[in-house]
Parts: C-alpha cells; sequence; structure tokens
C-alpha cells in the first residue's frame, strides 16, 4: 500500500506543474497609465500614444475607445502602444481600456478618456424664400419687402456668413438694374442668419443669394457656397395714377416726378417725367412743384407719345 505521504506529496507536484504548463508563462496585467493626446475628430484616426508598463509586445494588445475597437494597434516597446481611434460622437469623450492578449486577458482602464472634437462642416438646411419663389403680391413696386434667411444645421458664427445678392431684370420688365448687386449686412445666431438690404428692392427683378464662408463654433468652414433665386413680376401698366405719401414724403416737385416715372407700371424710366407734365398741365391746373396725396395723374401712352 502506498504511503499517503508519498500520494499527497505527488498530487502537490502535479499542480505545480499544472500551474507551470498553464500560467507559468502568462503576462501581467497591462499597466497604462498616460495617453497623448486626448481629444481627436469625431471621424477617427487620430494616432494616439498610450505610455506605461508590461505591454505584451509578443501576442499584442487591444484597445478600445468607448468600448469600439481602435482602427490599428502596434506595441514597439513594453512601456509603449500605438492606437489608431475609431470614429465618435462629437463632444463625447469616452473611455480607453487596454487589454493584453495574452492570457489572463484583464482588462485595464486608463485614468483618462478620449474627447471627440466636432469635424463636420456646416450645410444649409433652409433658405427663405425658397428658391424658384416668384412674388407678385406687394403694395409698393419701388420697394418690395423680402426677408432673406439661411437656416444651417448647426450653430455658426454669424460673423462668418457672407451673402451676395445679385439683381438681374426678369422678362417682363422694361429696364435693367441700376445696380448690379444689392448690397446689406448680416445678422443672427444660433443656426440662422438673416440678410437686411440697404437700398429697397423692386418688382421686375431677379435676385440670386449666394452663401458663403459659414464657420461653425469648431471652425468647421461650409465646404461648397449655396445659391438660390427669387423674383418679383412687373405690375401691369396703369393710364392713371394717383399720388402716393411715398412719392412726395421725401422731396416733391421734380424728384417726385421722377419717382412715378420709374414706377414699373407707370413708365419704368424717371427720366420721362416731363411726359406726365406736358399730359396733366393739359386737363388742368398743374402745379410740378408740388404734388399731393391722392392727387390724379394721367399717364399717356401711345404713337402720340412716341411710343412703338
Amino acid at each position: 500500500m502506498k504511503n499517503p505521504r508519498n500520494i499527497a506529496v505527488l498530487a502537490a507536484l502535479a499542480i505545480v506543474c499544472a500551474w507551470m504548463a498553464g500560467c507559468a508563462g502568462c503576462n501581467p496585467e497591462p499597466v497604462p497609465t498616460g495617453m497623448s493626446p486626448t481629444q481627436g475628430p469625431e471621424t477617427g484616426g487620430t494616432t494616439v500614444q498610450i505610455t506605461g508598463e508590461k505591454f505584451d509586445m509578443k501576442n499584442g494588445v487591444t484597445v478600445t475607445f468607448g468600448g469600439k475597437n481602435a482602427q490599428s494597434v502596434t506595441v514597439p516597446t513594453e512601456t509603449q502602444i500605438t492606437a489608431v481611434t475609431p470614429s465618435g460622437m462629437a463632444g463625447q469623450s469616452v473611455a480607453i481600456v487596454v487589454t493584453n492578449k495574452g492570457k489572463p486577458e484583464v482588462p485595464v482602464t486608463l485614468s483618462q478618456q478620449f474627447t471627440y472634437t466636432d469635424a463636420t462642416p456646416p450645410t444649409v438646411t433652409m433658405n427663405e424664400p425658397v428658391d424658384g419663389t416668384v412674388i407678385s403680391e406687394y403694395e409698393d413696386s419701388l420697394n418690395v419687402m423680402i426677408p432673406i434667411s439661411i437656416a444651417f444645421s448647426e450653430a455658426i458664427d454669424s460673423n462668418s456668413v457672407s451673402v451676395d445678392v445679385s439683381v438681374t431684370k426678369t422678362e417682363d420688365s422694361m429696364s435693367e438694374p441700376m445696380s448690379a448687386t444689392l448690397s446689406g449686412t448680416v445678422t443672427g445666431s444660433g443656426d440662422s442668419v438673416a440678410f437686411t438690404s440697404d437700398m429697397p428692392m423692386r418688382a421686375g427683378r431677379m435676385y440670386t443669394v449666394t452663401v458663403s464662408g459659414a464657420t461653425d463654433m469648431a471652425g468647421n468652414v461650409l465646404e461648397n457656397s449655396h445659391s438660390f433665386s427669387f423674383s418679383t413680376t412687373s405690375p401691369e401698366m396703369l393710364d392713371r395714377y394717383h399720388v402716393r405719401e411715398e412719392d412726395i414724403q421725401v422731396d416733391n416737385g421734380e424728384a417726385a416726378l421722377k419717382r412715378i416715372a420709374a414706377r414699373p407700371e407707370i413708365f419704368d424710366n424717371e427720366e420721362m417725367w416731363e411726359r406726365l407734365v406736358r399730359a396733366n398741365q393739359d386737363y388742368y391746373i398743374f402745379d410740378r412743384t408740388k404734388l399731393s396725396v391722392g392727387q390724379l395723374l394721367l399717364i399717356p401712352r401711345g404713337r402720340a407719345w412716341g411710343d412703338k
């Protein structure tokens, strides 16, 4: 019969051999202590250096950012790991976990986190008026009030936005624009801006708006300019007209008559103001130096007046 003491010794030796075969060659847990940089774009692709000790050069390591595997991982030394970040969500800070692939696989979380920054340029999501809008209702053909506004996909710096407005005549207009562009100012906050014209818009014109330069709070710039157009139709020609307050409120006499003659519904040409004088002085006592609100003016037309 075998000695119980010998049996116990043999059992202990078997356990030691098993441990040596299965775990004696195990790698220790990794000891990550630092990381640089600690932030990068949401698109991923940032090369991060992780420093520490006991990184598994033989079997390699696994590095995750917020639970997502790094795009690539290399272990040049036992104290350094190079990892390329996966994509993430802008503004989110995530945990970094390092795991030696050699047994036992014990994940270790860094004390630092990685923050994803905004890398997406803003885009235009809405503009008013909508592209192709035709405006035919207005009170004053020489002062058509059309608000212009642009909305973006995120908050932007309103001072960075450039709005250029070009002006051309419509097919139903009889005159060319006096200026090819419309000057104005851009104001706004959050994710939208508004353009306020320095000069009045008028009937019989097409306005093409081009937006560029919009920069979000992270410094990303609108990649491509955005354009849209709208137009104002010319009113029907009149054969008689009642003087309005806006015709004479700035200046009366010749200036008022020029303003009236420039109206698209009159002659669309301020230089034809003298025709108004000649036509109306034949019908009543007409004081060309002092028009009054509501005063009736006859609008002469036809071959007798040199029209084709």
